[in-house]
């Protein structure tokens, strides 16, 4: 029942990320538009909404998980703003970057799960230690996500419109997710919700496939048509 209402309320909150995008389109475009970018974003939140509302507290691998990934953006970022500068070959960076990338997650996960495990077995002097550098951990790689994330929004418009569109996405999806409907709703519209979803994503990919709406989608609303682009759409 839980998760059948994430995925409803999931694919309801996609119309709220998809129309602030499509404001951004002439007029005559707009609905059209809007709806392949109601598709784009109904493709991905619907899912997590449900994934979000099935997940369990948080266990060792999820803290850990979040942790190195945090603590691994303070070496990934300056790396891959050196790349952009010195590689002239785009895809083989981005392979590089991909590469390097997992190797210092992973090892920055492992890490951090030491330390936690230390910070809730260990004797009192380290149990201190580790809980002090779980957090120090946690707070410098916020700060470099953070001093990244202004960076980019400074340097590129284009940077700064994607990023508003997925934390729009991330953050509707995520209250989707935790906002109950009414039993006697579900109960009405049972089926619904995947036969709207199939629909939506169904006409969004037809509509999306236009040479000038690709194009028009390209320039204002690149992170909410990626989803369709997997699809061919």
């Amino acid at each position: 029942m839980r998760a059948r209402g994430a995925f409803l309320a999931g694919l309801l909150a996609a119309v709220l990320a998809a129309w602030p995008a499509a404001l951004r389109f002439e007029p005559h475009l707009f609905w059209q538009a809007f709806v392949v970018l109601l598709a784009g974003a109904a493709l991905i939140m619907a899912p997590l909404s449900v994934a979000l509302a099935s997940a369990g507290p948080p266990n060792l691998f999820t803290r850990s998980l979040t942790v190195g990934a945090l603590l691994s953006a303070v070496p990934l970022l300056p790396f891959a703003a050196m790349l952009k500068t010195s590689t002239h070959h785009r895809p083989l960076g981005g392979v590089t970057f991909a590469v390097i990338a997992g190797f210092v997650i992973a090892g920055a996960t492992l890490i951090s799960a030491r330390l936690i495990t230390w910070a809730g077995e260990q004797s009192s002097l380290r149990r201190t230690f580790a809980r002090v550098a779980v957090v120090a951990a946690t707070a410098l790689g916020a700060a470099s996500v953070l001093l990244g994330l202004i960076h980019g929004l400074a340097a590129d418009p284009a940077f700064g419109t994607g990023f508003f569109d997925a934390l729009r996405v991330l953050g509707l999806a995520t209250l989707a997710a935790w906002v109950p409907l009414p039993p006697g709703v579900l109960r009405r519209v049972r089926g619904f919700g995947l036969a709207a979803w199939i629909a939506v994503v169904t006409v969004g990919v037809c509509l999306g496939r236009a040479p000038a709406m690709q194009a028009e989608l390209a320039q204002h609303c690149p992170v909410l048509h990626w989803p369709l682009l997997w699809l061919g759409g």
